[in-house]
């Protein structure tokens, strides 16, 4: 058996008569990935503007207590809550004979208001690695952001699932399907986008054997001089359970011969 030639320019055919799926499809994974890449630009920037200490509750957990010098309050100018912005608190402690800085991210309003340059504050340290005791650690995340997106992207990567398996059943019939003849059942026209026309196409129901079946075309040709009940070119698959309209102009582009139809 000779397949027929099928090209993108086909494939982009079949996908564009099919404009509501095509459009949600595409929208949801280019807003995901748009969506992507600017959180993780300012996810980076974020990271980049204040300090974060991993393994806390280890360091809380098996840490060695100590006593550090505040040395620096600064808040965090690009993130404001309620009114209020994280402050970056920097220490110094005397680690091994060794004096060592460290910075720490907080949002405790309350406590870092009273603070000043020279108190002494409480702090564990581990490793290398230290926390003030006293308060917690803030940390930005946008992670809500992402499931937003996940789920967007999910939902387009499905309808391209649904678009591809449509499109890819037509392409195997335009490969190998046995042309035939159907009698048209009814023939009915989908408007497409209303300013655009794009994805205008029709639905043509016909009768094979003991099937009734629907294809889509954007070939208006097609129907030309025929109503219901005349015979209509059909391309059917090996075990005659699907099939679709035989593309007339799609036979003409890819240039099919009567020796390459299955």
């Amino acid at each position: 058996m000779t397949e027929r030639k099928t090209n993108f320019k086909t494939i982009w055919q079949r996908a564009k008569i099919r404009p509501i799926l095509l459009l949600f499809a595409f929208q949801g994974i280019g807003f995901a990935l748009l969506l992507f890449l600017p959180m993780g630009l300012m996810m980076n920037s974020l990271g980049n503007s204040f300090p974060f200490v991993e393994n806390t509750e280890r360091i809380q957990s098996n840490g060695i207590k100590a006593n550090a010098t505040l040395t620096g309050i600064k808040g965090i100018d690009n993130i404001t809550i309620n009114g209020n912005n994280p402050q970056i608190l920097t220490y110094e402690f005397d680690n091994n004979g060794e004096k060592k800085e460290s910075k720490f991210s907080v949002f405790e309003p309350e406590k870092t208001d009273i603070l000043k340059i020279g108190d002494i504050i409480p702090i564990k340290h581990l490793n290398g690695k230290s926390i003030p005791t006293e308060f917690e650690q803030y940390s930005f995340s946008m992670n809500f952001m992402y499931y937003i997106a996940g789920v967007v992207l999910l939902i387009g990567l499905i309808l391209c699932y649904l678009l591809y398996s449509k499109i890819n059943k037509e392409i195997s019939l335009y490969k190998t399907g046995k042309i035939a003849e159907g009698k048209i059942v009814s023939i009915s026209h989908n408007k497409g986008f209303t300013f655009s026309k794009f994805g205008s196409s029709m639905d043509v129901h016909y009768e094979y054997g003991n099937n009734v079946a629907k294809s889509r075309t954007n070939n208006f040709a097609l129907t030309n001089n025929k109503s219901i009940g005349d015979s209509i070119k059909i391309l059917v698959s090996q075990d005659r359970n699907e099939s679709c309209l035989y593309p007339e102009l799609i036979a003409k582009i890819n240039d099919w011969k009567e020796n390459n139809v299955a």
